[in-house]
């Protein structure tokens, strides 16, 4: 049979074929040599082992090795059981450290009999745990501080296969949290030396998710003797707990806790800046948050108000660019937070306003004077307007108990609303007049007709809500409405139509027998002028109304003018003296009219002669002026 051409395909391929069995074959024979080495190491292991007493060595190991090593078939020690092992190996060790001449000549008898199971990084690792319990043991602290940091650099050169946590333990039992820091971040590098995780971090990308899962393996570590330490430093005392943390009061733990997030704070890796910004903000330790100075935070905070459920980083947000002075940057997430719908009712239209409130307070102390930044705080200003007469709409309805409908609309009213819904849905609808009248002076609008039907139904609502009382703290109640109301809207008649306003109390004052100078006596309060008030009621006089004689009182205006006049002349002297004299001339023309009305009157009741003698005597006492 003739050779295949050697160019040949189906030779070519035959040729690989062997190449690649014998390549297999040769692996196959290998791995049965390792396996081989790996069960002979195993066997000498477990003799020396044994000849050291294996039951006192066993007691040593962690509950979860124990725990392991009573499931361990041979097999799975040799294939799978390095953690086991290493563990048994360090057990042995930790028998005799103290003692460096044994532990020295057992370390070259292992590097000896399994060399692949005690390599160079386990001896580095068995000479930084002896050193780490020769320090827990050493009373001179500038010693045993040496001692932590010769041990500490000894474990950072062999991060592989160290039971992190259980040195983290030692070292927190003898308060050498840097160790415990630099170690864990040490660690975390090891497990991601192309520092991928970072970029992982700002993109947000499921890719590489191990890596991260890894590194925050380690970041635990951390924050677990953090949590310790938090959780005495808020009452615990004398405690000895799993990550062997020993403090002896809730300060010594809390000076701990600050001594430790300082070294956290140095630390370089942006990944764990992430991870422990979320464990501060997870503990409620914001303010220690925004103690911070660090380059990575504000990115962090910007990146984690992308979120969806962003609130409680948009309010550490505007605190942190407050105290950052940027206060524009504040003003804004300000009133962002303000506007956002929250579905708690801990959000209350309060929180709402206070939120507004800030944001003018951050606006008004930005430096600059662009327009966009004026714009800005006017428009703040409009809203913080509108969420009061809001609250005031709100507050109102909260005292209608026996309304549904009003209470049902309360839960609605702590969101903002725009001024327009406000008076229609609400103020108008619950026939809330004084809400009513704030909202049309807030919006501008102008309107004589509805003023006066707002005034009248206040009016007599603030009479109705104090039917029952006394006719004293009837009176009482009414003027303290008025002196409020007027000291809001006096400045714009439109809103504050004082003409209309007297003649309204007057009506109720007359009505109800009250004392003839009340209305005077309160509009001067607000305060409202003489001179002003003079022209009120000559003009009411002059529009000889038909209530007064429905009331039965046809000459009250006369009587009250002449208690308003009494007052009057007797603040003369506060007039220049220039305009005196013309003033008098008025009045007392304004005087002789009275008089000649007064005793041209048929009723000579005690009311009308008083005020008849009122005004004889402010004419004798023009002679003086």
């Amino acid at each position: 049979m003739s050779e295949l051409p050697a160019d040949s395909p189906h030779r070519a391929a035959h040729t690989g074929g062997r190449v690649q069995a014998e390549a297999l074959e040769r692996n196959s024979v290998l791995q049965l040599r390792l396996l081989v080495q790996y069960s002979a190491e195993a066997l000498e292991l477990w003799r020396e082992l044994c000849e050291y007493q294996f039951h006192l060595v066993a007691e040593r190991l962690p509950t979860n090795i124990k725990e392991d090593l009573c499931r361990t078939t041979f097999r799975d020690l040799v294939v799978s059981g390095k953690q086991i092992t290493v563990a048994l190996i360090n057990a042995l060790m930790e028998r005799y450290f103290g003692d460096s001449n044994l532990t020295d000549a057992l370390s070259a008898r292992l590097r000896e009999i399994c060399p692949n199971l005690y390599g160079a990084a386990d001896l580095k690792t068995t000479k930084a745990n002896e050193l780490l319990q020769s320090a827990k043991h050493q009373t001179n602290k500038t010693e045993q501080t040496a001692m932590l940091h010769k041990s500490l650099e000894l474990f950072k050169q062999v991060t592989v296969n160290l039971d992190l946590g259980g040195i983290c333990n030692q070292y927190a039992s003898v308060g050498f949290y840097e160790g415990i820091v630099e170690l864990c971040l040490a660690t975390a590098a090891e497990q991601d030396n192309q520092n991928l995780a970072v970029h992982l971090t700002h993109t947000g990308e499921d890719a590489g998710e191990q890596l991260l899962v890894a590194r925050r393996h380690c970041y635990t570590c951390i924050t677990n003797t953090l949590n310790n330490l938090l959780a005495m430093s808020q009452g615990a005392s004398g405690i000895h707990n799993n990550t062997g943390v020993k403090v002896s009061s809730a300060a010594e733990a809390e000076k701990q806790l600050t001594t430790m997030l300082d070294f956290c704070y140095r630390s370089n890796d942006e990944v764990f800046h992430v991870f422990l910004y979320e464990w501060l903000i997870g503990n409620g330790l914001v303010n220690r948050l925004l103690a911070i100075k660090s380059s990575y935070l504000e990115p962090y905070l910007r990146r984690a108000a992308k979120q969806p459920d962003n609130l409680q980083i948009l309010d550490i947000m505007w605190k942190y660019y407050e105290k950052e002075k940027n206060y524009s940057a504040a003003a804004r997430i300000l009133a962002k937070l303000a506007d956002r719908d929250r579905d708690t009712d801990n959000f209350t239209l309060w929180d709402r306003i206070d939120y507004i409130s800030r944001a003018i307070l951050c606006a008004k102390a930005c430096s600059t004077s662009l327009n966009n930044e004026g714009e800005f705080l006017h428009e703040l200003e409009d809203k913080m307007d509108v969420a009061q007469l809001q609250l005031n709409i709100y507050s109102s309805l909260e005292q209608m108990t026996s309304n549904p409908a009003a209470q049902a609309a309360l839960s609605d009213l702590n969101r903002l609303i725009d001024i327009s819904t406000l008076y229609s849905d609400y103020a108008e609808r619950f026939n809330l007049a004084e809400c009513q009248l704030a909202i049309i002076h807030c919006a501008g609008h102008h309107d004589p007709l509805l003023v006066q039907k707002l005034w009248r139904e206040l009016l007599a609502q603030e009479i109705n809500s104090t039917q029952n009382l006394p006719q004293v703290s009837v009176m009482s109640s009414l003027r303290n409405k008025i002196l409020l109301l007027g000291n809001i809207y006096q400045a714009a008649e439109k809103f504050f139509p004082t003409q209309f306003i007297v003649q309204q109390l007057e009506v109720i004052s007359c009505r109800g027998g009250w004392d003839q100078s009340w209305v005077v006596d309160t509009m001067l309060q607000i305060p409202t002028s003489h001179s002003h008030l003079h022209s009120t009621y000559t003009s009411l006089l002059q529009m000889k109304l038909p209530c007064w004689e429905q009331l039965g009182a046809p000459y009250h205006l006369h009587i009250v003018t002449s208690l308003l006049l009494t007052s009057y002349v007797a603040h003369l002297n506060n007039v220049p003296l220039l305009e005196r004299k013309p003033l008098l001339c008025e009045i007392q023309d304004v005087i002789d009219a009275h008089v000649v009305d007064l005793q041209a009157s048929v009723s000579a009741g005690s009311d009308v002669t008083s005020a008849l003698s009122r005004f004889k005597a402010l004419q004798a006492s023009f002679n003086k002026y």
